[in-house]
């Protein structure tokens, strides 16, 4: 089994495993090194002592480091998720790869970086490196969203027309899943046009956005606020059906194209019953994903090009004040 550290022993990485909502559902990052049969948790890392020394009673792990560098010293772990805020990622991921012995795989949380060139920083250093890096996008290990992912690959629901959908909570830090997830299930995007209708204060505001894909639709991101409720959703229109992504992914509705039972010579859409799976133990498939792909030496389910991907319409968005910005 693999060793294993968490870097951030924060909500992700540690504390929201005894949220009583989630009981029963491995979402943070410590819980999935426990519970995966390729993994042994065996070293935390936090710059907040009492933080640390709650989380290490709680995993019941005593290699605790308040560094990451003299973690990787004195435990060296083979597999090590950075969960700290977006602002240090790049800081820890550096430590990690001048350590004497780097880990083989490293797991970060999302958005990669604060600014697009930080992030290019950070996946230059991880390329030359060579060390397996995953960026944590969840739902792309979410066996609803795989499902639909394959179902609209085989071509059942014909070819995609435009995406659209609602989002909160900042354009890179919640809309690159948007994006992360619109690159998934419906190619690359090509251009980015943004406006900035709620006007929220802060160095990250939740922009509206008008993406247009390589292979032709538009793709729109309707910002809301977030002091009222959470809302995530995507709805991708096809030429022979729909498939609308609800409650945060947790909820998927199909719809496929038959003849109208009200207009003689009308195409409408009708409900589909299809079992897509779940959206639960997403950092457990997580973990099991990046330990599968170093020990067969493949790729994870989202790599760093991936997060940088998602990074690029983000920057995009924010550089483009209503002006059309063209990806390079």
């Amino acid at each position: 089994m693999m060793r294993a550290a968490v870097v951030g022993v924060g909500r992700i990485g540690s504390t929201l495993a005894d949220d009583p909502l989630l009981v029963n559902d491995v979402f943070t990052h410590a819980e999935a090194y426990e519970r995966s049969e390729s993994t042994t948790l065996t070293a935390l890392c936090d710059t907040d002592s009492q933080r640390l020394e709650e989380a290490g009673k709680r995993w019941k792990v005593d290699a605790i480091f308040s560094d990451a560098g003299e973690m990787m010293t004195g435990a060296s772990p083979e597999i090590v998720s950075v969960c700290t805020p977006t602002a240090t990622h790049l800081e820890v991921v550096r430590k990690l790869l001048e350590a004497e012995t780097p880990p083989r795989a490293i797991l970060c949380e999302k958005p990669l970086a604060r600014t697009l060139a930080e992030a290019e920083e950070l996946a230059g250093m991880v390329k030359k490196s060579g060390v397996m890096f995953a960026t944590i996008y969840l739902r792309r290990f979410a066996q609803n969203i795989v499902a639909l992912k394959h179902y609209i690959d085989s071509g059942a629901l014909g070819e995609i027309q435009a995406v659209s959908g609602w989002y909160i909570g900042g354009t890179f830090h919640n809309g690159t899943h948007w994006f992360d997830m619109l690159r998934m299930l419906a190619g690359e995007v090509s251009w980015v046009e943004s406006f900035d209708s709620l006007r929220e204060p802060g160095a990250d505001p939740t922009l509206d956005v008008v993406m247009g894909m390589s292979n032709g639709p538009l793709a729109t991101l309707r910002a809301c606020d977030f002091r009222w409720h959470a809302l995530f959703e995507m709805d991708i229109v096809m030429t022979r059906g729909r498939a609308l992504i609800t409650d945060s992914g947790h909820s998927i509705s199909l719809w496929r194209t038959a003849p109208s039972p009200r207009y003689t010579g009308y195409v409408e859409l009708e409900p589909v019953e299809m079992n897509l799976g779940h959206r639960r133990d997403l950092m457990l498939h997580a973990v099991d994903d990046a330990a599968k792909a170093v020990n067969f030496n493949g790729a994870p389910a989202c790599t760093v090009d991936d997060g940088l991907a998602a990074m690029r319409i983000a920057d995009a968005a924010s550089r483009s004040s209503g002006n059309r910005v063209f990806l390079r």
